[in-house]
């Protein structure tokens, strides 16, 4: 029990750095819309509509902060001693998801990659913001703190495709060459996220399906 409690905190604690490690790469890439145009992600891609960029920069900016505070609603201590921060943390967190995903599905129609890539994209920012939603009603509604941390487990490993990305794209190229975005996102846009919410559910399932203040993923 003691080495699968030092794993699972290792593991909790990779996924922080990862994550703080991304939110601060989103907010120093995006945070200035002049410069937005001079992102790797964005170098490539041709002739957009105008709203495509301030579109982009409030998706960066939302979801880089996002996935930088999300990982701090799943530690007990914070929940059981803080229990106002915790509501603080996720009042913000809601919003910015909610925008994240918003933008996530306008700017999904322009992913390269083509319609897989588009589609991949697409499906995950409907998901995003399902999953929230559902951990909202779980809470607000049904009062079901258990259900409530079901729900956003699943969320915050979607929000955690951000990290995923990044790690497959530079694998992608060291392993099959593949640098291009439009040879890479078809398969990428659905990888991000998919084998996350697949780990999300393992962990759900692992949790009491009554009320508990134990940590959802520590």
């Amino acid at each position: 029990m003691k080495v699968q409690s030092a794993a699972r905190s290792w593991a909790f604690g990779i996924m922080a750095f990862l994550a703080i490690m991304v939110g601060i790469y989103a907010l120093a890439m995006y945070a200035i819309p002049s410069h937005i145009q001079e992102a790797p992600l964005v170098k490539g891609k041709g002739e957009l509509p105008t709203l495509w960029y301030p579109v982009l920069w409030a998706h960066a900016i939302s979801s880089g902060l996002a996935i930088t505070i999300g990982w701090l609603q799943f530690i007990k201590r914070l929940r059981v001693q803080k229990p106002n921060l915790h509501r603080a943390i996720g009042y913000v967190y809601v919003c910015l998801i909610a925008i994240g995903g918003i933008t996530g599905l306008y700017l999904s129609w322009y992913a390269d990659g083509g319609w897989l890539a588009a589609t991949g994209f697409g499906v995950l920012s409907t998901l995003w913001m399902y999953t929230l939603y559902q951990g909202i009603v779980r809470i607000v509604v049904a009062r079901d703190l258990a259900g409530h941390g079901r729900w956003m487990i699943r969320n915050y490993a979607l929000t955690c495709a951000a990290i995923t990305l990044r790690l497959y794209m530079p694998l992608a190229a060291i392993l099959f060459g593949l640098s291009d975005p439009n040879d890479t996102f078809a398969v990428i846009a659905w990888l991000c996220w998919v084998p996350n919410l697949l780990v999300s559910e393992s962990l759900v399932a692992r949790r009491p399906s009554v009320g508990s203040r134990k940590s959802y993923i520590q």
